[in-house]
């Protein structure tokens, strides 16, 4: 199983990262803690949030490992997508069927 250190590597080494000075630079950081992050060494939560979001890593990927380093961007919502799960849950569950059913039937294709 990979270590949360392996996955800090390996996010650095796929975004192209060579120079650890500028990184730290971005992370507000001294490149130390970046060596000691990379061996595993303790990281804060927020140190954590930093790096995904300079590296535009997946947070949960790079703490927990799961998913993937991209997942954040693949599997979010977009805001019109957000909207209508809250609005379905707000529905009886008879609107709900009838909902999806004729959203299914605007999917289909249109027969010449």
């Amino acid at each position: 199983m990979e270590s949360r250190g392996d996955r800090l590597s390996r996010a650095i080494k796929g975004r192209g990262i060579s120079k650890m000075m500028a990184l730290a630079l971005d992370l507000d950081v001294h490149e130390s803690a970046i060596s000691r992050w990379r061996k595993n060494g303790p990281m804060s939560l927020e140190n954590a949030a930093r790096i995904s979001e300079v590296l535009d890593i997946s947070l949960d990927w790079l703490v927990l490992g799961r998913g993937q380093m991209d997942s954040h961007t693949i599997e979010s919502l977009a805001s019109e997508e957000f909207e209508l799960l809250r609005v379905m849950r707000g529905l009886r569950r008879s609107a709900t069927s009838h909902l999806l059913a004729f959203l299914e039937d605007l999917s289909q294709p249109i027969e010449p």
